[in-house]
């Protein structure tokens, strides 16, 4: 029920004028403004980057550390090379670093971390609906784009065996599917980070009064 105003009063037109503006505020709340969408934009781009960069330095760059550091600890063969480890483990290899960097990187509730997933898996996608398979009679000539991604090289090649493997899948599997593994658990760690998963498995939360 509309308040009555004497004529000539000016409080009407300005009550109307304050619950327009009101109505406008409202409006907006619900609106992403360009700043917020150009940020989280922003936001998105550096946390992919952070995919690759674990993908394709830190992962190998941590293997490499723990041959230097622990190999005996870890009960590894002195004749494994790094590089070999890494492939022959390269799902794990990726998974576990990805899952750390992805829960510190999730700082903020808001965090657009979980969706870091996105453009590795459509690089993978668009890596196998596009591949064919290769002519080369060393390497064989049926195998599937599953195959060629997903059935890891066991060995790295190098100067003296350059055989060893295929160069190309290797590389394809270092930087494509890695990237795909770390996508997806660093998505996974900044999930947990966000409903605080650790806290709440260990005990950390605090109780609710």
């Amino acid at each position: 029920m509309s308040a009555e105003y004497p004529r000539g009063s000016s409080a009407q037109p300005i009550d109307l004028l304050q619950d327009r503006r009101s109505v406008i505020r409202t409006d907006l709340r619900g609106a992403v403004s360009p700043e917020t969408l150009v940020g989280r934009l922003g936001a998105f781009g550096l946390h992919t980057l952070g995919v690759y960069v674990c993908a394709v330095n830190l992962s190998p760059w941590l293997i490499g550390r723990c041959f230097a550091w622990g190999a005996g600890v870890l009960q590894i063969s002195a004749a494994t090379l790094p590089g070999n480890w890494y492939l022959q483990h390269l799902a794990l290899a990726s998974i576990v670093p990805g899952v750390l960097v992805g829960y510190i990187a999730a700082r903020r509730p808001a965090s657009v971390a979980t969706w870091a997933w996105g453009i590795p898996t459509l690089v993978l996608a668009y890596e196998m609906l596009r591949y064919h398979a290769p002519s080369s009679v060393l390497f064989g000539s049926s195998m599937s784009a599953v195959s060629y991604y997903f059935d890891i090289e066991q060995a790295m090649p190098t100067m003296m065996n350059p055989t060893a493997s295929d160069p190309v899948r290797v590389l394809a599997q270092m930087t494509v599917t890695a990237s795909f593994y770390v996508g997806v658990a660093y998505s996974l760690g900044a999930w947990s980070a966000k409903r605080k998963l650790i806290a709440k498995l260990f005990g950390f939360a605090n109780p609710q009064r």
